[in-house]
């Protein structure tokens, strides 16, 4: 099954931020997007693993973290 994509405003919602913000992280290639003819889109999937990858986790989680 193919994921829904999401439009740069409903990036912006998952990830907490205004959407200059969700723009400026696409021009730096900070956050994961596809171009669909010609159109920016992201997958909601993908977003919420970058978010995942950045979460700071208390000392004795970390430790039992592989």
């Amino acid at each position: 099954m193919i994921e829904e994509l999401i439009d740069p405003e409903a990036a912006a919602r998952v990830l907490g931020v205004k959407t200059i913000t969700v723009y400026k992280w696409v021009t730096e290639r900070k956050i994961p997007f596809l171009k669909v003819g010609g159109a920016l889109r992201f997958r909601s999937s993908a977003l919420q693993e970058w978010l995942r990858q950045r979460e700071y986790l208390p000392k004795a989680d970390q430790e039992s973290r592989p």
